[in-house]
């Protein structure tokens, strides 16, 4: 069944939100709503992450805070597994990340 996901511009904070919006076995879907200025800070993750920016632009790190590609409304990036990767809002900023495979639950 089709699930029909609407962008809440309402969710925009002095911090970064995030928020899970769709998980099964293979896929995690997350939005992340920024304010100008905001970051999220280099991390990796052992799953390839597709980024699209949704709504506004903001400066995309590629394994280092000095290798910087800006995107705008409806470019998307796409991260290897284990690659560094991060972004910063420079202007109000939705991004859509989609982690496949999932990555596995540590205990």
């Amino acid at each position: 069944m089709a699930l029909e996901i609407k962008i809440e511009e309402s969710k925009f904070a002095d911090k970064p939100v995030v928020e899970k919006i769709y998980e099964n076995e293979t896929v995690r879907v997350v939005l992340f709503y920024l304010k100008s200025g905001s970051i999220i800070d280099l991390h990796t993750s052992i799953s390839t992450v597709i980024t699209t920016v949704l709504k506004g632009s903001g400066k995309f790190y590629i394994g280092s805070r000095e290798n910087i590609k800006i995107l705008t409304e409806g470019e998307t990036l796409i991260y290897d597994p284990n690659e560094p990767h991060g972004f910063e809002a420079v202007e109000d900023m939705i991004v859509q990340a989609i982690i496949t495979p999932l990555p596995i639950k540590r205990l």
